[in-house]
């Protein structure tokens, strides 16, 4: 690979054009896309203006680490996601994921992707117990999952997040053709991570009947997965007519879970009336829950393999903190603000 396909990454990254970006270095249009080209090559001084004005380390055109594609196969968004930011958020991800494998191939550690063969859904009720299987298969049981980014980690299935605009959810992205990982945004609140996340391992797991509407399958593998029908009946109980504010807020921090998710998980097996569930629906409209729920927020949770993979190849002298903050991407004192870092 060469300097030039790292330069356009670079600026993609940045979000700028090739115009934008060849203002801030004083050079014309032509002059940097002969750089990404490969057809002239910077010299020292320009590549530290380019770090400069992309705001990347030096090290980031010379990397090496073989992420060679990245192809979403799925994702969420909403209708007014631009392919800029998309293209962005791809170039987020393969730095992150650069910076990952550095780690990984420094400590000859990487953890395999563990995954079920697919399930096969024929029609939508089947769902409810593909996503028990998925959790016996990894021995979760039913009880709520506290953090689902280290169920994933601890499976082989590396999670990202990204800053972007609330018209990106998440998206799950193959890398070099052979293994999966799941980008999600950083700015949603938690129990919107955690739906998402638990969306795109739908996508991973489930081996869907074309004929079925996947988009509303997979939601409901998500809130199954998440807060499985059994439990439901056990917290909630039969033919509800209805369910109070401190209820829901209750079950949101138990399962991580929205409280309208929790509503639909009850609405879709049977345990509130179609009345009731429009009752209450409306209610949630008319208060604009649905676009910022009552009391307390959930908190979005972080990935922290990679973090405590750099952490401890730093405290075992394996890497010096130079290196350390460059695989981080910042100041690694900044993980858990421990002074004893710094």
């Amino acid at each position: 690979m060469h300097i030039g396909e790292r330069i356009r990454y670079g600026r993609i990254k940045a979000g700028l054009s090739l115009r934008e970006l060849g203002e801030k270095l004083g050079i014309t249009q032509t002059a940097l896309n002969n750089y990404e080209k490969g057809i002239t090559t910077p010299d020292s001084p320009r590549l530290i203006q380019l770090a400069k004005a992309l705001d990347l380390p030096i090290e980031y055109f010379f990397r090496q680490e073989p992420i060679t594609t990245l192809r979403p196969s799925a994702f969420r968004k909403k209708v007014n996601l631009k392919q800029k930011e998309l293209h962005k958020i791809i170039e987020d991800t393969r730095d992150w994921l650069e910076r990952f494998v550095t780690i990984e191939t420094i400590l000859e550690e990487r953890r395999e992707v563990d995954l079920p063969a697919p399930i096969r859904i024929t029609e939508p009720r089947e769902i409810e117990d593909a996503a028990v299987q998925l959790r016996a298969y990894w021995n979760l049981g039913l009880d709520p999952i506290e953090n689902l980014m280290d169920i994933l980690e601890d499976h082989g299935i590396k999670i990202g997040l990204v800053d972007a605009s609330d018209a990106f959810v998440g998206m799950t992205i193959r890398v070099n053709d052979e293994y999966p990982v799941i980008v999600v945004n950083r700015n949603v609140s938690g129990d919107r991570q955690r739906l998402t996340i638990a969306h795109e391992i739908g996508h991973l797991v489930l081996g869907v009947d074309p004929a079925i509407d996947e988009d509303k399958l997979y939601h409901r593998f998500a809130g199954a997965f998440l807060f499985p029908k059994e439990q439901v009946r056990k917290e909630l109980g039969e033919e509800r007519k209805r369910i109070g504010l401190e209820e829901l807020c209750i079950l949101k921090h138990r399962y991580g879970l929205s409280m309208m998710a929790i509503l639909y998980r009850a609405f879709e097996n049977g345990y509130i009336s179609p009345v009731s569930f429009k009752k209450i629906h409306i209610t949630f409209r008319k208060n604009k829950w649905h676009q910022k729920e009552p009391m307390r927020p959930y908190l979005p949770e972080e990935p922290s393999s990679m973090n405590l993979m750099i952490m401890r190849a730093y405290a075992e002298g394996v890497i010096s903190r130079g290196r350390a903050n460059e695989i981080f991407g910042g100041d690694i004192a900044t993980v858990c603000g421990c002074v004893d870092c710094a």
